[in-house]
């Protein structure tokens, strides 16, 4: 198996893992604490999203120089000095803005939620907590960068495993064993997420540091990379301001026990989106690569595939739990209540994950490229168009209007991104590529989910209908990879390989 095989690969089953993991522990979280502590939580991952607009532009800058400088045998002794000057400025900047929520967070915390159950002191203190959380956790996104850009994916994504298991099963053990207090959970996050920055950095120091060098920090080392870290920077906050101002706009408009409702499908819909990301971190440091050589056929091949593979992994198991949503639900938590009122919003947000999880691909060209303009203009226009748009529809349908602008952005971000990066490798005919790359097993996957939905409705033991359900997810993944030519290629081309060998 190849380098890029092999980070797939490991990328895959990291969040796979991780992404069953959630589903393990969810439930447990919202019965251990109850739906408007979980809101809380659902508010706090929000932040970390908040904050993923220093961690991305930075990250992805990170991830994309150590691409570039290791493809460049003269250059890779650049990569201590710069990340020796991206932490420096990266923990300034996050240590500041942990302060300004902890100063928030105090004043303003026993006011900002509409409460039934938890005590105003109580969730100022949660929020407190959140602060100190946020400024450990989020640090760690430059170092797992740093250890995607030089393709050590495999080690990196063990690690991450090991860290989100110790974080989500520790987090259940100290609620059962000590006692069922939000406040604990965030004390517990604290605590993992130290260990996880600080385990990850050391990981990451000991590939790049060369002995004997003082490495230092240098303004001089990071003016090549400010246009693009600026341009980041401006790309992920307008993303941010569009992905996450339904939770802050919701949050104050709504009681606590609904927001944990919305955040509750959010938690599911989002997850989905850990099945494709071992693909775009996989392809990111290839498709720079790449740039960085101009092997430009090798670069519209790789697109493709990259392209297909994403669409197949998403599609199946979004469309399967959009017509399965409550019975999905009440298989994962046990709550008739609580499926009754989070399918609804469920089975629409997947929606619009399926539009932007498959946008990925192409974003990620241009991310190679350094075509940061485009996404700039996309994200703007979307942002001075449907931030009105979510406030009305908010005010006039409440979570209902937020999915739908959800669902609207993310097909706004597939188009534009499709049309874009596929222009940067001069392809033509974006309709014919997105008939058979996007459109082709989207129809197979609905028409898999569509017979699953006539079928599994009426299933009512528990492990009959998840035993079923992966049976019919199997199948669906296998009808989507077989309608796209280029994977059916491959796998014919493997076939015949392994049965010539076998013989």
């Amino acid at each position: 198996m190849n380098l890029l095989g092999k980070n797939i690969s490991a990328n895959l089953l990291s969040n796979v893992w991780l992404t069953i993991l959630l589903l393990l522990v969810t439930p447990l979280y919202v019965w251990f604490l109850g739906i408007e502590s979980y809101g809380l939580i659902g508010f706090y991952l929000s932040w970390v999203a908040i904050l993923g607009v220093l961690d991305t532009s930075i990250s992805a800058t990170t991830m994309r120089e150590f691409s570039w400088l290791k493809a460049q045998p003269l250059e890779k002794k650049k990569i201590p000095g710069l990340l020796k000057s991206l932490e420096s400025v990266y923990w300034a900047i996050i240590v500041v803005f942990g302060l300004g929520f902890l100063i928030g967070a105090s004043i303003f915390g026993e006011d900002w939620f509409q409460t039934k159950d938890l005590e105003p002191e109580l969730v100022r203190e949660s929020m407190m907590l959140m602060a100190v959380s946020l400024v450990v956790q989020v640090p760690s996104g430059l170092y797992v960068s740093g250890l995607m850009g030089l393709q050590k994916q495999v080690e990196c994504s063990g690690l991450l495993a090991f860290f989100g298991t110790l974080r989500a099963l520790g987090a259940i053990v100290v609620l059962w064993l000590i006692a069922s207090d939000i406040r604990l959970f965030f004390l517990w996050q604290i605590v993992v997420s130290s260990m996880q920055t600080g385990v990850i950095r050391w990981s990451l120091w000991k590939k790049v540091r060369v002995d004997g060098d003082q490495v230092r920090f240098s303004w001089e080392t990071l003016k090549p990379i400010k246009g693009f870290a600026g341009g980041m920077l401006v790309v992920t906050v307008l993303s941010i301001l569009m992905t996450q101002a339904d939770k802050m706009i919701l949050s104050k408009m709504i009681s606590l026990e609904i927001f944990g409702y919305y955040m509750l499908a959010w938690s599911v819909a989002s997850g989905l989106s850990r099945v494709v990301t071992p693909l775009t971190q996989a392809y990111f440091p290839r498709f720079t690569e790449l740039v960085a050589t101009k092997d430009d056929i090798a670069l519209t091949k790789e697109l493709r595939l990259a392209s297909q593979l994403t669409n197949v992994m998403i599609m199946p198991p979004a469309i399967l739990i959009g017509f399965l949503s409550k019975s999905v639900l009440f298989a994962w938590t046990g709550n008739l209540s609580v499926a009754d009122s989070t399918a609804p919003i469920l089975s629409f947000m997947v929606v619009g994950t399926i539009m932007t999880s498959c946008s990925y691909p192409a974003l990620t060209i241009l991310f190679s490229k350094k075509q940061i303009k485009p996404v700039i203009i996309v994200n703007l226009v979307s942002l001075v168009v449907l931030l009105p748009l979510l406030i009305f529809a908010v005010i006039q349908f409440g979570v209902m209007g937020a999915v739908f602008i959800w669902g609207l952005y993310g097909l706004v971000l597939y188009i534009s991104f499709q049309v874009y990066g596929l222009r940067e490798i001069h392809q033509v005919g974006f309709f014919s590529i997105m008939l058979r790359d996007f459109v082709a097993p989207g129809l197979a996957s609905l028409a898999v989910a569509s017979m699953a939905g006539y079928w599994l409705g009426a299933v009512s033991g528990k492990i009959t209908f998840v035993t079923l359900l992966s049976i019919t997810l199997i199948v669906s993944w296998l009808t989507a990879l077989l309608v796209c030519k280029d994977l059916r290629e491959i796998i014919t081309r493997k076939s015949n390989w392994l049965i010539k060998t076998s013989l």
